[in-house]
């Protein structure tokens, strides 16, 4: 049960919770509120239906690659998972309609209704927007990062804010980048099995300088957006503090990324694919870092106010 919504990555997933919060708010009021954590719950059950929709539509390709997760969806029964899937969808629309009701604000039901709409097309077929290039980045963007970000955004604030919009745009465009290091460890298996994602597209190489200038720019982004948060507070200390951890994090892992690259040029396809096997290892590690990070400063931010 717990396997197929793999709770590895909520801690992950946190950061995109409170960060948008602690950028908005001034105190812990909305957070002492039922919308509030109704929304949360609703937050937790997409990702949970991402999750579940993948690991049931790739349990049979998985089953080579990550037995442990086709093991799971055969173990409970595919007609069980489906269920899950599809009750898990509708009490998060169903969520989102008393939510929106109860806080006249329809915008949140509207990124559920498209959140679980793009959740399936990622994985399942025909559209199954994993193997249709860079339509897989884009779409892993919205539903990861961007999307949930606003969504939070919106539970305690009635007009979505621009620091916010700027802020997800540039942390998705950041773990984006990372996260195509782990998609490019699964070129051999994705390209044997015809699956068309932005690393098969691009190829091996293209695809890991993608994933470097997406970090770099990412990263510079988000500099820039707390920067500027910052310097409306006009406390020069802790603001320096927060940035120097931020961009300590950003450099480590973009010049993490920036060596993969480098180690790859000259090399044979082979050497490369395992040049990116090793550096996949580390990018759970390089999420959490960056995730944190910038949690630590939105947190001494929201102190700040």
């Amino acid at each position: 049960m717990l396997r197929i919504r793999r709770i590895e990555f909520r801690i992950a997933e946190i950061p995109i919770l409170a960060i948008p919060v602690l950028l908005l708010t001034n105190d812990t009021a909305p957070l002492r509120t039922y919308t509030f954590w109704e929304g949360v719950l609703i937050f937790f059950l997409l990702f949970a239906f991402g999750d579940m929709i993948n690991c049931l539509a790739d349990r049979d390709l998985d089953a080579v690659y990550k037995p442990h997760l086709s093991e799971a969806v055969y173990g409970l029964g595919v007609p069980f998972v489906t269920f899950q899937v599809a009750a898990t969808g509708a009490l998060a629309l169903i969520l989102s309609v008393h939510l929106s009701w109860r806080m006249d604000r329809w915008p949140l039901f509207a990124l559920v209704a498209v959140g679980l709409a793009l959740g399936a097309a990622y994985s399942v077929q025909p559209v199954q927007l994993k193997g249709r290039g860079l339509a897989q980045l884009l779409c892993l963007w919205l539903i990861i990062f961007v999307g949930p970000m606003i969504f939070v955004g919106l539970l305690v604030s009635a007009v979505p804010s621009p620091a916010v919009l700027l802020f997800s745009a540039a942390y998705g465009t950041l773990q984006m980048g990372i996260i195509l290091i782990n998609t490019a460890e699964d070129y051999p298996e994705d390209l044997e099995a015809g699956i068309k994602t932005t690393i098969v597209a691009l190829g091996l190489r293209r695809g890991i300088t993608l994933a470097l200038w997406l970090t770099v720019s990412g990263a510079v982004g988000v500099l820039i957006t707390l920067g500027l948060l910052f310097y409306e507070q006009r406390r020069a200390l802790p603001s320096i503090i927060a940035l120097l951890l931020v961009a300590a994090a950003c450099l480590y892992v973009t010049r993490d990324v920036w060596k993969l690259r480098r180690a790859m040029a000259g090399r044979s396809l082979a050497d490369n694919i395992q040049a990116v096997k090793r550096a996949a290892k580390r990018v759970p590690f390089w999420v959490t870092v960056v995730a944190w990070s910038l949690l630590t400063a939105a947190f001494i931010l929201f102190y700040l106010k």
